[in-house]
């Protein structure tokens, strides 16, 4: 093996392993996962001090955010609401009815 042979080899090695190491990081970009940036951090830091990181930042990756995480708050909702009726969108009985639905939903 000559001495140019050896930096092409470990740039080959390079260019192969880091997508895998990278991994769930890649992952957590094409799914669009809200918590991309803890994710890459976890698999970087993670992965490289303890090795489990990586492990962890995968299943984090692959899990899908509950709809609860994402549902807007009562508050927010009526908020929205009432930025509608201050705009005349909907009339102040719709609003009511709206304000009534939210904050006594159905059992």
């Amino acid at each position: 093996m000559s001495f140019y042979s050896m930096p092409l080899m470990a740039l080959v090695s390079v260019v192969l392993l880091l997508p895998i190491a990278l991994l769930p990081t890649i992952i957590a970009l094409a799914r669009r996962h809200p918590h991309t940036l803890f994710i890459a951090l976890v698999n970087i830091f993670g992965g490289l001090f303890f090795g489990i990181g990586w492990l962890v930042a995968l299943v984090w990756s692959c899990v899908t955010v509950s709809e609860l995480a994402t549902k807007k708050s009562v508050a927010d909702e009526l908020e929205h609401l009432n930025g509608l009726r201050e705009r005349g969108i909907i009339s102040d009985a719709e609003f009511e009815t709206q304000k009534q639905q939210l904050l006594n939903p159905p059992r």
